[in-house]
């Protein structure tokens, strides 16, 4: 990055407050090799608007970023359409697999399929926009299990419908509690004909800006075409997608969290 100029200055010093909390002019000045006199400059113009933050350490001026980034930070995601911001990517994991692509989100303690691309005119089946379905009988269920937050995790199980609509559908919660660890480990989910004989689907997590489960996306199709010997090259393809739709969401990985992890998976399966 250049520094050479006020403003690519100024960027940087955020840059590193945002890394390192709050850090004195001195420390600034070494972090980012700016002279401190510039330093001290650049911060006071940075008060004036609101972005960074004065307190005093001993005899010190300690600096951090101020609540005026929020602000910002949150007019722009007020403004962002899921279904419209990642539409495209969409369409893209369809042409990548040729299979029914879909949205989903969580719905109080159900799943709602927000948007679904049938670019294909050969594939039948999967489910269409607007409708519900149960945790335990779609893909989208078990990644948003895995992916919540304990303790909404637990409210929902204890609200949810867990109907059985074949053979392989699981309905007792301690079962499906394994199944989501095993699915948080993996970073995606098999729907193994929970919902229909014959049918399966993959999904994967879409995180925000916070590292949280915003949405879910998967691929949808007959056993037939998401074979067992496809999985994992299918698996691969459906994280990158989403990876790239979390990314667009706001989400950079930190370490350590469960979306770090997912994105890691995904890096590996690609490899």
């Amino acid at each position: 990055m250049k520094r050479d100029s006020q403003l690519s200055r100024g960027l940087y010093i955020m840059e590193s407050l945002s890394v390192f909390s709050s850090l004195t002019t001195e420390q600034l000045s070494a972090e980012t090799g700016i002279p401190r006199s510039s330093v001290y400059r650049i911060l006071g113009i940075l008060e004036g608007f609101g972005y960074v933050l004065k307190s005093k350490r001993e005899l010190e001026d300690v600096w951090s970023l101020d609540l005026k980034l929020l602000t910002l930070s949150s007019r722009i995601l007020s403004r962002i359409d899921l279904k419209t911001e990642i539409r495209d990517i969409l369409v893209k994991l369809a042409d990548d697999t040729m299979e029914i692509v879909q949205l989903a989100r969580l719905q109080k303690d159900g799943i709602l399929i927000v948007d679904t691309v049938r670019k294909h005119a050969s594939i039948v089946g999967g489910a269409h926009e607007g409708t519900f379905l149960s945790i335990n009988t779609c893909v989208a269920g078990f990644v948003f299990g895995a992916f919540l937050e304990p303790e909404q995790l637990e409210s929902v199980l204890r609200t949810a419908e867990l109907p059985r609509f074949t053979q392989y559908t699981i309905t007792d919660p301690d079962e499906l509690r394994r199944e989501f660890d095993r699915v948080r480990r993996r970073g995606y989910a098999v729907d193994d004909q929970y919902n229909a004989i014959g049918h399966r689907c993959i999904g994967a997590p879409v995180f925000d800006h916070k590292g949280e489960i915003i949405a879910e996306i998967n691929i949808s199709g007959h056993m037939k075409t998401i074979s067992d010997d496809r999985i994992e090259d299918l698996a691969a393809k459906v994280m990158h997608w989403a990876a790239e739709a979390s990314q667009r969401m706001g989400y950079r990985p930190q370490i350590g969290d469960s979306a770090a992890e997912t994105s890691d998976v995904e890096s590996r399966a690609r490899s």
